[in-house]
């Protein structure tokens, strides 16, 4: 009896061994496992910086990058250009081609369509690319109401690397929204305005109508020339800094100004505000030329603050 006891107490000590080894080799094998992650990953990052591989985005990165664009009428298509390059300064660039897919998803109250669904970052056009993604409303959309969208690029390459953005718009009380389109080393940069008032106001008194009557876009149509430019439906007032934009005079917002304000810089005059109607239910771009060209003044996108100030009544 005393040898089948000690015989049981071996089999429950090696049976305990065994349970021990077992787990020590599961936490091994993992602990092996994600050392060998770590390696393959620092690896392949050192591996894609000696053979110069550079996927880089001015909207997109790799953590993916968050924004919200407010005061979006709700009504108009909403375009975001989103630009791709191969460089990470002057002097760091790819020696060849990068090829990458694009996908999207959208919130279910838009619809998303892209301008393309894969691109080449080419060496020969200064190892750059774009795409675009255009948003349009698919229903009814009110003050507060929020649309979201993500877009993700991946190199086709040997060496991955995935891109992302979510995008988040939201519907303001304002009827009248703007934003910039810029990148860097553009000569200029385009100011893209969009009125969604349906109607117009009265500013000088004529015929019937009083200073404040409103007029829909029908009996607008039908006043004369001199009768309507007693009218407006938004009044915008643009107010920029000489020394970092100045204003195409060949703009309409120009030509048909009704108020001008200039400034002295370099002992010459420049342009420092413009005033201008836009109709109802219209959009006006307004282009600028950049003295510093490497600057990339997008809005509300790439900068949360606008390099012209937009003002309106």
């Amino acid at each position: 009896m005393k040898k089948k006891s000690k015989n049981n107490k071996k089999y429950k000590y090696n049976k305990k061994q065994f349970i021990i080894s077992g787990i020590l080799l599961i936490y091994i094998c993992s602990l092996m496992a994600i050392l060998g992650r770590y390696v393959t990953n620092n690896i392949n990052n050192f591996f894609s910086k000696s053979k110069e591989f550079y996927f880089y985005s001015d909207k997109l990165t790799e953590e993916g990058a968050i924004y919200q664009i407010d005061n979006w009428s709700g009504v108009d298509d909403y375009t975001i250009t989103i630009n791709m390059n191969s460089f990470k300064n002057n002097l760091l660039f790819a020696s060849y081609d990068i090829e990458y897919d694009i996908a999207y998803t959208c919130s279910n109250n838009i619809i998303c369509q892209l301008s393309k669904t894969s691109g080449i970052i080419r060496v020969d056009d200064n190892n750059s690319d774009f795409f675009k993604l255009i948003i349009t409303p698919n229903t009814s959309l009110q003050t507060g109401d929020t649309v979201t969208v993500q877009i993700t690029t991946t190199a086709r390459s040997t060496y991955q690397k995935i891109l992302s953005g979510i995008f988040v718009l939201k519907v303001g009380q304002e009827k009248l929204t703007y934003e910039i389109v810029d990148s860097a080393n553009s000569p200029y940069l385009s100011l893209n305005i969009t009125n969604t008032i349906p109607f117009y106001k009265v500013s000088q008194a004529f015929d019937t109508y009083q200073v404040g009557n409103t007029i829909s876009i029908p009996n607008y149509l039908l006043l004369s020339p001199e009768n309507k430019a007693k009218c407006y439906s938004a009044w915008v007032t643009l107010t920029f800094e000489p020394e970092d934009v100045v204003l195409d005079m060949t703009n309409n917002a120009y030509l048909n100004s009704t108020q001008i304000v200039e400034t002295i810089y370099n002992h010459y005059n420049y342009i420092k505000s413009v005033s201008f109607k836009i109709d109802a239910q219209s959009s006006q771009s307004v282009r600028f030329y950049k003295n510093d060209q490497t600057q990339d003044y997008t809005y509300p996108i790439v900068n949360n603050n606008s390099i012209i100030t937009v003002n309106s009544i």
